[in-house]
């Protein structure tokens, strides 16, 4: 063959290669598809020559260790819809490019819709068109997902949940802030057979999620919900200002809270002024509601919520809750409106003892200028509910509703100015006597006596990494409650914290504190 003709070949080789759309070249982890509203789909999506639409990324076919990039600063119309198969050592990773985070603009439906394994989504806003104005969707919807993790997402806009985890297995959710969205800022929620499982949702905010306009029989307004999962922890999270616009009357939206769930962990967070329809239910701070087992709730701070600071609740039809603890936790000035509720609420819609059984309820503070520090609805029915070393400082009838399964033992009650009332008697001792509460073996283990914290009780606190600055709830140095807790591992072998509410080991002394505060000598 001659030269010439060799030429020839080469130069046509040379032609359809260069008119070619290559793929993105290969890293050693997979490819790099960036995309920018300069960019043209018939790019190969490289940093020069980026991809434009979304419409063009869904069509990817995502192989394990490859990422996608939009530049950060600009808004991408439409939904961003995949299915990614990463693995172990090489996720699929969805995130943004240069200064700031994209926002994907779901408009009238969702923004981003992720099914798969072995990936993460980072640095990313999504965006709707509001939960009155045109959305109808969730905004960020984990579906069947597994091995993931949500960081530093901001959602806005969509009338369901801003964030919803369906069927997920080991998915982590961090620095998530879910504002403006109707549902529930946060869902997560699964189907009875597979559930979501081995969730943790870290450092999250969910703020001023107003309610559901189209949900007509049933709450709406939520903060973060938790709903037919198993091993979900929520930790150092924050909600408030949820549920105002809920559009209906009866039961209502909560800031934090879990049903039909076991091994649930709700720890150091803060709900505060949250909020329910006019003349609804609810809107309190945190709830263990119907079908709840096995869960925790501690070292959390809730106030002034129009609801109850801690619901222990639960409705007919719901699967059996029990086994249930809070402990260490702070309710200031909650109840602020729904009438019937207080700092801590006992409800129990089905009329069996049985359905509301074996919780503890420990070591709490709760100051109260306007409601019951403790209240059980009407229908409160339970069976083995304790209520040890807590802290109650109330107006009134401090201790309300009607008896039933519960016992107070060890717990000290004091007054936030006037007369306090127990069930209608006059004082503890009286009550004690007539009842049999707050006395173990005969003897009276509770205390009507100031507990002499050091004060001032109400706080602005909204960042759960400093919660170990509200030093106004520890005691002062001339306390009667110090030494002077119930043991309730060695009296009632009940499992207990390993350290109180600001992380001082239990216990330091002879017997804990009653209160959040473990007394610890210089």
């Amino acid at each position: 063959m001659s030269n010439k003709i060799l030429r020839l070949l080469f130069i046509l080789i040379v032609a359809v290669l260069v008119s070619a759309k290559p793929l993105v070249v290969c890293s050693a982890f997979g490819n790099t598809y960036y995309v920018a509203n300069n960019g043209n789909d018939s790019n190969p999506g490289t940093l020069e020559r980026p991809l434009k639409t979304l419409r063009k990324v869904n069509e990817i076919k995502l192989k394990a260790g490859d990422t996608i990039l939009f530049k950060g600063g600009e808004t991408f119309d439409g939904m961003l819809e995949l299915i990614v198969q990463g693995s172990n050592n090489k996720p699929v990773v969805i995130s943004s490019y240069e200064k700031g985070a994209a926002t994907i603009n779901g408009g009238n439906k969702e923004a981003i819709i992720i099914k798969g394994s072995y990936f993460q989504l980072s640095n990313i806003n999504a965006r709707g068109a509001g939960r009155k104005t045109g959305n109808s969707t969730n905004g960020v919807s984990l579906i069947e997902a597994s091995y993931a993790s949500i960081e530093n997402v901001n959602t806005q806009g969509f009338q369901k949940s801003g964030l919803d985890l369906y069927d997920c297995n080991s998915i982590q959710v961090k620095n998530v802030y879910a504002l403006e969205n109707g549902f529930s800022g946060i869902n997560i929620g699964g189907s009875d057979k597979k559930k979501s499982r081995n969730i943790l949702v870290k450092n999250c905010n969910a703020e001023n999620n107003p309610g559901d306009p189209t949900m007509l029989e049933n709450h709406s307004g939520n903060g973060i919900l938790i709903a037919h999962s198993d091993s979900v922890t929520i930790d150092h999270c924050t909600a408030t200002n949820n549920g105002w616009d809920m559009p209906r009357i009866g039961n209502g939206p909560v800031g934090i809270w879990a049903y039909e769930s076991d091994h649930v962990l709700i720890q150091y967070c803060i709900s505060y002024r949250n909020r329910t329809a006019k003349g609804a239910k609810d809107g309190g701070g945190f709830d263990l509601d119907g079908g709840v087992t096995n869960s925790v709730i501690q070292y959390c701070l809730s106030y002034e919520n129009e609801g109850a600071g801690y619901g222990l609740f639960q409705y007919a039809g719901a699967s059996l809750w029990y086994n249930n603890t809070v402990r260490y936790c702070i309710s200031i000035n909650d109840a602020t409106s729904t009438e019937g509720s207080g700092g801590i609420f006992f409800w129990n819609g089905s009329d069996d003892s049985v359905q509301l059984a074996d919780c503890i309820v420990h070591n709490n503070l709760v100051y109260s200028t306007h409601a019951p520090a403790i209240e059980f609805e009407p229908s409160s029915k339970n069976k083995n509910i304790f209520l040890y070393n807590n802290i109650f400082i109330g107006a009134e009838q401090i201790v309300n509703g009607p008896s039933s399964g519960e016992k107070f033992i060890g717990n000290v009650w004091w007054t936030t100015g006037g007369d306090i009332r127990f069930r209608g008697y006059k004082n503890l001792f009286v009550w004690a006597d007539e009842t049999g509460q707050e006395k173990w073996n005969g003897q009276l283990a509770g205390r009507q006596i100031d507990p002499l914290l050091k004060g001032p009780f109400t706080t602005k606190l909204i960042d759960p990494n400093q919660l170990h600055t509200l030093t106004n709830y520890t005691l002062q140095s001339s306390s009667p409650l110090i030494n002077t807790g119930l043991n309730l591992k060695a009296l009632f072998e009940n499992p207990t914290a390993s350290h109180d509410f600001y992380g001082t080991p239990i216990p330091q002394g002879i017997n804990p504190e009653p209160g959040v505060f473990e007394w610890k000598e210089n």
